[in-house]
């Protein structure tokens, strides 16, 4: 029997609490003693950044890399500036709001691993905290990047960061989340049927919205990566509840025609003179600005929200079993001659 509502939401609220709970635990830790880290450089960070990291997934450098979600840390990037020379700038903003000393590694390192301490206007508090699953960077591997977005235009062969006050946090946060067992489902799932699920136009109709290697639709965020980006808690909660966290780029929007008409949807294009908007059925519609009347954003998502009523517990195990096989691939290696 399908609509097993209350199974799956007693899951989904015991899954959320105890993800609560461990950040909780991680962001209440305090340091001790400065020890200094070797061995550690630009060369080292830029791997991470486009390896394990993830980061170029949010993050452009240049011209690579992804920057709709997150600034891009080249010259194109917020002030005009790279980041390495922009984190100077942040730097005195977060010391003119906290009434204390804070410098452009201060800044970096706060940004990694507390990231909702301080959003440059424009974007939203969705970056992963790097420290957690399954990002999982050690303190090391943190370091690393840090001298790599220095490198952007800023001298990473003077980086100490192991003077900064927030480097006892780093070492302490990244300890605190290599001990803590990963989250476990409460059934293991079948990814083969979840596979089936997603790409199923009957039931879930994930595939008409996302794209995973290159297959499906471009309406919602592409999927690809997700489970190397994303945590347990965070895709469950994607599901059951896809309008508590909207991802950049994908907001609703309302727009009302001349006509009389109204397309709803999520913007794709625009242009001096149109706007392109996907519908929730994965169909494009291009629209001449002359002819909007009024456009207004809509909250929450587009995604569907009765995932808890169509799934049983075991379809949805299979779904979320799916979805965490895909972590996709590493960016390309750099040209020679650097990163932008």
């Amino acid at each position: 029997m399908r609509g097993h509502f209350a199974k799956v939401s007693l899951f989904a609220i015991a899954l959320l609490a105890g993800f609560a709970f461990l950040g909780h635990v991680v962001t209440s830790i305090s340091g001790g003693a400065v020890v200094a880290v070797e061995g550690v450089g630009p060369e080292a960070g830029e791997a991470i950044f486009w390896g394990k990291g993830t980061c170029y997934t949010c993050h452009a450098v240049g011209d690579r890399g992804a920057a709709i979600r997150g600034p891009n840390q080249g010259d194109t990037g917020p002030l005009g500036l790279p980041v390495g020379l922009r984190a100077e700038a942040r730097a005195t903003e977060r010391a003119e709001q906290t009434g204390r000393s804070f410098t452009a590694t201060d800044y970096l390192l706060e940004s990694l691993i507390e990231p909702d301490a301080y959003v440059v206007e424009g974007y939203k508090a969705e970056m992963p905290t790097v420290h957690l699953p399954p990002v999982a960077l050690d303190a090391e591997e943190i370091k690393a990047v840090v001298a790599y977005l220095v490198s952007q235009g800023g001298d990473a062969e003077q980086l100490r960061v192991e003077q900064s006050p927030l480097w006892e946090t780093v070492k302490a946060a990244t300890a605190a989340g290599a001990a803590v067992e990963p989250f476990a489902l409460y059934l293991p799932g079948d990814p083969e049927a979840g596979r089936a699920l997603f790409f199923s136009p009957e039931l879930t109709a994930c595939s008409r919205c996302h794209l995973v290697n290159g297959e499906g639709g471009q309406v919602g965020p592409e999927l690809t990566m997700v489970a190397a980006t994303r945590s347990v808690p965070f895709i469950v909660e994607s599901i059951l509840d896809p309008g508590a966290s909207v991802a950049s780029g994908f907001e609703q929007m309302m727009i009302s025609l001349s006509d009389w008409s109204e397309i709803s949807g999520i913007k794709k294009e625009e242009t001096e003179d149109t706007l392109v908007i996907a519908d929730t059925l994965g169909e494009f519609h291009t629209i001449d600005k002359s002819e909007i009347d009024e456009l207004e954003l809509i909250p929450g998502s587009a995604m569907p929200e009765n995932f808890s009523e169509l799934l049983t517990v075991d379809e949805f195990h299979d779904l979320v079993a799916y979805v965490l096989t895909l972590k996709g691939e590493a960016a390309a290696p750099a040209t020679e001659g650097g990163s932008d």
